[in-house]
């Protein structure tokens, strides 16, 4: 259930985010992404760039 919760907790925290910062976006291509391989699914790094808009 813990995990279940965090992903659900996430999305909405990730969905929000893009929605207060519009400018916010992926600094590179989504397949040169870094994926771990390890119980814990995600990636090494998110690189990001800003460009101040709807701050």
């Amino acid at each position: 259930m813990g995990q279940t919760l965090a992903r659900v907790e996430m999305e909405i925290a990730f969905a929000r985010m893009l929605e207060r910062l519009p400018g916010l976006a992926l600094a590179c291509a989504p397949e040169e992404l870094a994926f771990r391989d390890s119980v814990v699914y995600g990636v090494h790094a998110l690189p990001v760039t800003w460009s101040g808009e709807g701050a």
